[in-house]
């Protein structure tokens, strides 16, 4: 697989804030594949990509892979919160950006979705929805870039 998008994708541009409260964005994790499981504490279905990518984000097997757990809730609180009960170890960075801004960046129109970034910040693969072997390939090509990210 591939962990190059085509050049005439545009890099992803999204601000977000850690769920600390820092201002961040998706511009300063240009150099290293990223995935995003973007969440809400709404979406139920949300809480089993969360955990497969946080387990991602905690193997030794994708070192160059930064993960980040995005969520689209208006309230970064609440979703402080949430994250802290369904992830008590959490690994994955947890950020928090506004859904309409998010949705428009990323290219998805469902939760949960899971997007994998190349290290230039272009979106590479995608997955909306449910379906557990679909998440297991995107995870597995993650995985794949985060050891070879060329």
């Amino acid at each position: 697989m591939l962990c190059t998008a085509p050049l005439d994708e545009p890099p992803v541009q999204l601000k977000a804030r850690t769920l600390a409260g820092a201002s961040t964005g998706m511009a300063e994790l240009r150099g290293r594949p990223v995935l995003i499981d973007v969440w809400a504490t709404w979406c139920s279905a949300c809480r089993t990509n969360l955990i497969a990518a946080n387990e991602l984000a905690g193997s030794k097997t994708a070192p160059e892979l930064v993960v980040v757990g995005l969520s689209v809730d208006h309230d970064p609180d609440e979703a402080r919160r949430w994250l802290e009960e369904a992830l008590p170890e959490r690994n994955l960075q947890g950020w928090q950006a506004n859904p309409s801004a998010t949705f428009t960046a990323l290219n998805i129109r469902a939760l949960p979705a899971t997007v994998l970034l190349d290290a230039e910040g272009r979106i590479l693969a995608k997955h909306e929805g449910t379906d557990a072997e679909e998440l297991s390939t995107l995870l597995a090509h993650a995985r794949s870039c985060g050891k070879h990210p060329g």
